[in-house]
């Protein structure tokens, strides 16, 4: 896949169903960074920081459940934008929390893109051993080895359909291994930089002053 259509797979996850962009957006941001904060934030407080109508901020929340890009309990926004207080296989160390993201490419491009410190732990589906990744002010560490599946099939639900196949691996050969015995999956196989430029096109503009 070249990087143009990267950048479509970037717009084609990004969508939402009927939802005013504006709304959507809000969400995406101050929930965000709410949950970088280990703070789940509600439709009011992401209201009031966006200077946008609490019912516009609610019709993005239910624009967001429709095509799986949010997770919510009762008012809370428990995940979003790829990050989530709900425990998944990649735990992802931040300065100021221990999360969770929804995949591998989440936990990879989230910290690179915002220049801030991580530590990622996920495991190979392949061979199920750990894979550790350091991130500081925004740089992945360099490694030859390490490889992340792009899914780009289909997506009407991001965490159902994309995220759930969007992992890291140790190497080419274990990726390849699991690409044989999942045929049905498509997608691309990415190095840890194009990982981490894919993540800067992805969330370049959730990064906030502060």
């Amino acid at each position: 896949m070249t990087g143009s259509a990267h950048k479509s797979l970037v717009v084609a996850l990004g969508q939402s169903a009927g939802a005013p962009r504006a709304a959507v957006d809000a969400v995406q941001l101050h929930g965000l960074h709410s949950l970088i904060h280990g703070a789940p934030a509600t439709s009011t407080e992401i209201s009031r920081a966006s200077e946008i109508p609490l019912t516009e901020i609610q019709n993005g929340i239910e624009g967001l459940l429709s095509v799986g890009r949010i997770e919510v309990d009762d008012d809370l926004v428990l995940g979003v934008g790829g990050l989530t207080l709900s425990p998944t296989n990649h735990e992802l160390k931040l300065p100021t929390a221990t999360m969770h993201t929804w995949c591998a490419l989440d936990a990879v491009g989230i910290p690179v893109a915002l220049g801030i410190d991580a530590a990622l732990r996920t495991k190979c589906p392949q061979c199920n051993d750990s894979i550790e990744i350091t991130i500081t002010d925004g740089t992945a560490a360099a490694s030859t080895q390490v490889r992340l599946f792009l899914p780009t099939g289909p997506c009407e639900n991001v965490r159902a359909d994309f995220c759930a196949a969007s992992n890291l691996f140790c190497n080419d050969e274990h990726v390849d291994s699991w690409r044989v015995a999942n045929s049905g999956v498509v997608g691309d196989v990415l190095d840890l930089e194009a990982t981490a430029q894919l993540g800067r096109d992805m969330w370049g503009g959730y990064v906030i002053d502060e």
